[in-house]
Formats: C-alpha cells, structure tokens, sequence
C-alpha cells in the first residue's frame, strides 16, 4: 500500500450538514442522483447515504478533485510505501 501525502486545509472545512445543503452544493447533474437515493433508502441507510453523498458534494466543489483522480487513474500520481509516512507524520504530531 502506498500513500501521498496532502496539505492541510488552512481554515474550517465548509461541509454541508442538511438534504438541502448537500443538494445545493452538487453539481446540478448529480441532483437526481442523490433524490433518487434518498428515496430508495431504507431509513436504517439515511445517515451514511447522507455522509457518503456529502462526500461527494465536497469532492465536486474542490476544483483540484478531478486533476487529483486524473493522476491516479492514470498512474502518475506521487506514491510513497506506507513505512516512510508513518515516520514522518510521528514528527509531525
């Protein structure tokens, strides 16, 4: 397994903690996407449907999001073995 490390955010994290927040902040090919899922879920399935498609929403707002999985899908992305990134973020605590 390998990681890459990334930068940290430099201010609060602005995620979408409503349906309709969540539904604003996706692209509008998407919406129909997420209503449909809302309403197929069992009510036991809400909460991590909900967390997994605000995961979404934060992904199609970070303009980097596409170039990031643009490099690895395509294999070019910086790799490092998981035993140099423990050490290294042991400094870091």
């Amino acid at each position: 397994m390998t990681a890459e490390p990334l930068g940290h955010a430099t201010g609060p994290i602005d995620r979408p903690c409503t349906v309709g927040a969540i539904r604003r902040a996706l692209p509008p090919e998407l919406r129909d996407r997420f209503q449909t899922a809302l309403d197929d879920a069992d009510a036991a399935d809400l909460s991590g449907l909900v967390a997994q498609w605000v995961a979404v929403a934060q992904t199609a707002a970070d303009a980097g999001a596409d170039t990031a999985a643009g490099a690895v899908r395509s294999g070019t992305a910086a790799t490092y073995e998981i035993g140099d990134i423990f050490p290294a973020l042991a400094g870091r605590l």
